[in-house]
């Protein structure tokens, strides 16, 4: 599956104020204008970026197309006008084609807009499960377009809900990839039980990632739906283990059982073996016979 999402911006431009927050005269260019901030706050008070965390933990599917948005400076034109926009190596680690599909390198502002998405379609690999990578991103002047704010400096008391950089080089823009999984904050189980010889305990037992996304698989479900009761009610939850222990029955006795990558037997409450942590299965002389 593939998932898109946008990195939101402000149109301040609709609202008379860009030359006012910018203090801008010059040449049309155009810049990054990318903004977020904390989850409290809105557009309006969310400052101007020079990265943007992608956390694929929190997406589905194997790829993800990110929309970094661009804007102009100067009047809106009746006509279309390309940008351009490259990977920028000083900043990059990751590898086009493995990590990332090629670039679209010309972009177009639509006749009556001030502004366009660059979409940065980035593939999910292992090696972000341990490692948080990049993908550099800069603009190129050209003939309907110079570079707008290759130094920015945010206007003391315009955002309300930061991060805030105050200097930064607005045509340049930086993803910072990763795909690291932490247990999340709604994890129904317990890595060992002392009244149970120290093996896993509760509906769910020892978290995992392997586990969390079979239970993603099965439920149709995303990291971010384990984060809080509104998203994992109590009848969920129940239903979940449920569930899974009857897959994890039904595939023991098909001969095919499911492993934790220490090699014990994963485990769900309602299953009828026990897993202890590190403790790898073994199988009975005539398990597959």
């Amino acid at each position: 599956m593939k998932r898109i999402f946008y990195i939101w911006v402000l149109p301040l431009i609709l609202l008379g104020c860009e030359k006012d927050l910018m203090d801008y005269e010059g040449l049309e260019g155009v810049y990054f204008a990318v903004q977020w901030g904390d989850s409290w706050g809105s557009e309006k008070t969310w400052p101007y970026q020079p990265y943007t965390d992608v956390h694929f933990i929190n997406l589905s599917g194997d790829t993800a197309t990110v929309l970094v948005r661009v804007m102009t400076t100067g009047p809106v034109k009746d006509y279309d006008r390309p940008f351009r926009v490259e990977v920028n190596p000083d900043s990059t680690d990751l590898t086009e084609g493995v990590d990332y599909l090629p670039l679209v390198n010309e972009v177009i502002i639509p006749a009556g807009e001030y502004a366009a998405d660059v979409p940065v379609c980035l593939i999910r690999t292992e090696i972000l499960q341990q490692e948080e990578k990049r993908l550099g991103l800069r603009l190129v002047a050209n003939e309907y377009f110079s570079l707008s704010f290759p130094e920015w400096d945010a206007i003391a008391g315009s955002y309300q809900s930061g991060p805030i950089h105050d200097h930064f080089d607005a045509s340049l823009h930086t993803l910072h990839i990763s795909d690291f999984m932490v247990r999340p904050a709604i994890w129904v189980g317990t890595d060992s039980s002392p009244y149970y010889d120290g093996n896993e305990s509760g509906s769910w037992g020892a978290f995992s990632r392997k586990k969390l996304e079979l239970i993603c698989e099965y439920f149709d479900l995303t990291y971010n739906d384990f984060m809080s009761n509104e998203t994992m009610p109590m009848a969920l939850q129940m239903l979940i283990y449920k569930k899974m222990s009857q897959v994890l029955i039904e595939h023991y006795n098909a001969k095919d059982p499911i492993l934790e990558d220490d090699g014990r037997l994963m485990w769900f409450e309602g299953c009828p073996w026990s897993s202890k942590i590190g403790v790898p299965w073994v199988p009975d002389e005539d398990y597959y016979d």
